[in-house]
């Protein structure tokens, strides 16, 4: 498995695809799930492109902001850019195909033993990022969401160590330090926009986990490549703590903002390493 960090600018090509955004429950790739290692299988794919998530360009948002579906509301912080090349990926599991950043999402649970979305093999983390784009393709995001490959989540799951007064993850005090900032429903702030600096280790890993998935807030339109790296990044109790210290629209901490994990359904989830033999 090789995952190739590039710098370089592309501007990518429209279809004039028509398509319209499917609507309701979806049946069966659902997401989050447990990547178990009894359904994951080894593979080998050409190398996974990264090019544009660590510019010093442009401005960064964070938002404390909230998705609403027929019987509930998602409440999420997420960052994007404005002024600068976006971020895109291309390769490995999504072919020869670009996707479009449009935002980073983060996800936590009121249990630092239980707050990411996905598991490992039965093991559990406090916190996900997650980072999703959009299949250019298609031409626009909103053509995407009927498409079984419209979009791609990058994801990277995360771990407090330690007790309190752990030092905090420097890579990720750009993000936390300015979450006092955001802490009602509703507001923005810019920090740094070289802000996803501390996905560079988890980078450094070998292999990633992908499967064919669903957004995992509403309406769940099961269109999403999954990308997973194995390697946790570390956080500490300070900077979770920032996260639940935010409040939804009712003036209530968020103490959690995870999706309950859902049945397998038969697929088949994918480890992407070198050593694989096909």
């Amino acid at each position: 498995m090789t995952i190739i960090i590039r710098r370089e600018r592309r501007v990518p090509t429209k279809s004039t695809t028509v398509s319209t955004s499917s609507t309701g429950l979806p049946k069966w790739r659902q997401s989050p799930i447990d990547l178990a290692k009894t359904a994951t299988w080894s593979k080998r794919f050409p190398p996974l492109y990264l090019t544009n998530y660590w510019s010093n360009g442009g401005t960064a948002t964070m938002t404390n902001t909230g998705k609403t579906g027929t019987m509930q509301r998602i409440y999420l912080v997420t960052i994007e850019f404005s002024g600068r090349a976006q971020p895109w990926m291309r390769g490995g599991p999504l072919g020869n195909d670009e996707f479009q950043f449009t935002n980073i999402a983060f996800r936590w649970g009121a249990d630092n033993s239980l707050g990411a979305e996905h598991s490992i093999d039965g093991v559990w983390y406090s916190m996900e990022a997650q980072l999703m784009h959009w299949n250019t393709r298609y031409g626009s995001m909103d053509k995407c969401f009927d498409k079984p490959d419209g979009m791609a989540m990058l994801s990277y799951l995360m771990q407090v160590v330690g007790c309190p007064g752990i030092p905090d993850n420097p890579s990720l005090s750009l993000i936390t330090n300015n979450l006092a900032s955001i802490k009602k429903m509703g507001s923005s702030t810019s920090i740094s926009p070289d802000c996803l600096l501390w996905m560079l280790e988890a980078c450094k890993g070998h292999g990633y986990y992908t499967y064919p998935g669903s957004l995992t807030f509403p309406p769940y339109h099961e269109c999403v490549t999954w990308i997973i790296s194995p390697v946790i990044t570390k956080i500490s109790v300070r900077q979770i703590d920032a996260f639940r210290g935010l409040y939804n629209g009712k003036w209530k901490n968020i103490s959690k903002n995870n999706r309950q994990q859902q049945r397998l359904q038969r697929r088949r989830i994918l480890f992407v390493t070198d050593d694989a033999v096909a």
